[in-house]
């Protein structure tokens, strides 16, 4: 498949990474992708960026790239945890203008971790391996330009603990618009409420593309900040010209029970499909919409759905 724009799935599982890798649908941490020729719009910053940098390294269609620009959700670690390992930062093979965004207490997470004596600031790796790396702070409201992109951020409802004592965290979904092309809207990680109503339904509205918290099977499981497949199902019937992922899957279930989940709340919508690592989707724009390319290849045995 050939396409000018290109949408990958890098890391779905949320929290952790599975080790050894034992899932068909997803071992690594978020981490998701927009390809437009020399541009790269990354959504969160976990294991999976690791992948992605060395798919920059060893696949044609990324060759051009040389600016990159990394939205972060959240502070928790599991959301840039991969940017100790991303060839950006360790190899001159890939030379790139980084730009990260994240809230403030994202930033200060971010910058905190890789602060001596705990490891090597981010700046001083990139300009080891012949990149720039620069951070920008936002918040809830802003609109920006993105290289040839326009990005807005808004505020998600997630917080670590339990609903009784909840530590709110500063998380930003974004949405992002290439003029004459695709849209795409990233909801990680977001537990929706009657007050977000407004948010998730502007992004379906918006989207040809959202990558949605369905961490848990169903709405009865909505806790610590996380959605589930039995609400992406809801928004995907709502916008049915959305194509609709189901990320940040929980750790804890298999591939079997995603799946299972899939089928009872996806039933036949075709626009409803779990986020599954490998998997590319290119933007037709005579039709309007992401179409999927082939199947990454699995493990015997194995069968992802969507």
């Amino acid at each position: 498949m050939t396409a000018a724009v290109e949408f990958d799935v890098w890391g779905s599982r949320g929290s952790r990474n599975l080790i050894p890798a034992r899932s068909a649908i997803g071992n690594r941490t978020s981490c998701y992708s927009l390809l437009a020729g020399d541009e790269l719009l990354i959504f969160d910053a976990g294991s999976g960026l690791a992948a992605l940098g060395h798919a920059m390294r060893t696949e044609k269609r990324f060759r051009k790239v040389r600016r990159v620009h990394l939205f972060v959700s959240h502070a928790h670690m599991d959301h840039w945890e991969g940017l100790k390992d991303v060839e950006w930062f360790w190899s001159k093979d890939v030379p790139v203008d980084v730009k990260l965004y994240g809230s403030k207490e994202t930033v200060r997470a971010i910058e905190g971790a890789f602060r001596p004596p705990r490891y090597v600031p981010l700046e001083r790796l990139a300009s080891s391996a012949a990149s720039q790396f620069q951070v920008v702070t936002r918040k809830a409201g802003d609109q920006w330009a993105a290289g040839r992109f326009h990005a807005r951020a808004f505020h998600l409802h997630h917080y670590s603990g339990d609903s009784t004592r909840p530590r709110r965290l500063a998380t930003l979904g974004y949405a992002v618009t290439l003029n004459g092309g695709p849209g795409v809207a990233y909801l990680s990680d977001h537990e929706p409420t009657a007050r977000t109503a407004a948010v998730e339904a502007r992004a379906g509205r918006e989207a040809n593309l959202m990558v949605l918290d369905a961490h848990f099977p169903d709405r009865r499981d909505h806790a610590f900040g996380h959605g589930s497949q039995e609400h992406a199902a809801s928004l995907a019937a709502g916008n049915p010209k959305t194509l609709v992922l189901a990320g940040h899957l929980a750790p804890s279930l298999s591939d079997e029970r995603l799946e299972e989940a899939r089928r009872r709340h996806g039933g036949k919508l075709s626009n409803l499909v779990l986020a599954v690592e490998g998997r590319t989707w290119g933007w037709d724009g005579a039709r309007g919409r992401f179409v999927a390319g082939p199947r990454p290849r699995k493990p015997a045995g194995k069968r992802p759905a969507g």
